[in-house]
């Protein structure tokens, strides 16, 4: 199974004139446009999801919807994880990626620093402090070789949305 964590796009900060919460941040304009160009790096290289799993914050969910609609996946193919909110559980996570287990490709969308460390605790089997950064749009592979007792596999790539940006202008 290849899991891609998928880091939101750029969103709006945090308490503009108190009109919304940390939950309901939105992606900008530019967050938007810069993700259907992260997106498009994907697919040329080839990627394909079977599942796309996001945090329920807006950001995430907004995130989730462009990378679906880009590579022409059903709405269906998107699932709202509590798993993947801020500070949750990566037991819990880890439990749900095992429950859809004929998913060969999944997408995880999420935050910082999160993310990172779930990238972390798949990778290194000593459980060290290995601190993984993913930009805003960035997007780790990384392909899961054991599931049980805990997921463990190797990271194959790190690509930050520049990196993305300019393999889909290639």
């Amino acid at each position: 199974m290849e899991l891609f964590i998928i880091r939101h796009a750029i969103a709006e900060p945090l308490g503009r004139r108190n009109e919304f919460t940390d939950e309901k941040r939105a992606l900008t304009v530019e967050g938007r446009n810069r993700m259907r160009e992260v997106v498009k790096g994907l697919i040329k290289l080839r990627v394909e999801f079977d599942l796309i799993l996001t945090s329920p914050l807006l950001r995430a969910v907004e995130t989730a919807e462009i990378i679906a609609s880009s590579m022409r996946l059903s709405k269906k193919a998107i699932k709202q994880s509590g798993n993947l909110a801020p500070e949750a559980s990566s037991e819990d996570l880890f439990a749900e990626i095992k429950g859809h287990a004929g998913a060969e490709a999944i997408a995880l969308v999420g935050h910082q620093p999160d993310l990172g460390g779930l990238i972390s605790r798949i990778i290194q089997s000593d459980g060290g402090a290995l601190s993984i950064q993913l930009k805003k749009g960035g997007v780790c592979c990384v392909n899961v070789s054991e599931t049980v007792p805990a997921l463990r596999g190797d990271m194959m790539w790190l690509l930050t949305p520049k990196q993305l940006r300019l393999l889909a202008k290639s």
